[in-house]
């Protein structure tokens, strides 16, 4: 990847953690951040952006607060905790850190549970159709049943 790849991903990570930061949904915002930072580390480019990694961080920091906040419900705190950590270091640590890839783990953990949380908000929101569609479909078939053997 280029150093135009790596920037656009800071760049991206910074508007999505500014986003928050702004009022904006933070579990939607911190996943698409989340996914800008790993995609970032990714890139492992070869000239630093000091100014733009630590104004990330800085940004990151700050509204880590609100995201553990909307999604405590689904995201336990401790991974929220290490897995924001991580991605503040992934941005503005060293390349080269010998635990770099653990980091970027905790990150695609954090990332998935924030992806599941959006899922599960989702499906909460809507009243969980699915499974009441398929509570009305078993009455069904045992009501049917039930007429059937009568018979």
């Amino acid at each position: 990847m280029s150093l135009f790849d790596y920037f656009s991903y800071l760049t991206e990570a910074r508007c999505r953690f500014s986003r928050i930061a702004g009022g904006c949904d933070p579990i939607e915002n911190a996943f698409g951040g989340l996914d800008a930072v790993l995609q970032a580390a990714a890139a492992e480019p070869k000239a630093d952006l000091p100014e733009q990694v630590e104004e990330l961080g800085a940004i990151m920091l700050r509204v880590t607060p609100l995201i553990a906040e909307a999604a405590g419900e689904w995201v336990a705190r401790e991974l929220m905790n290490i897995g924001m950590t991580a991605a503040i270091a992934l941005v503005t640590g060293p390349a080269d850190d010998p635990l770099r890839y653990d980091k970027q783990c905790y990150v695609a953990l954090l990332r998935c549970d924030l992806g599941a949380a959006i899922c599960r908000r989702e499906i909460a929101r809507r009243g969980d159709p699915l499974v009441r569609a398929i509570g009305v479909q078993r009455a069904w078939s045992a009501s049917d049943n039930n007429e059937h053997s009568l018979q």
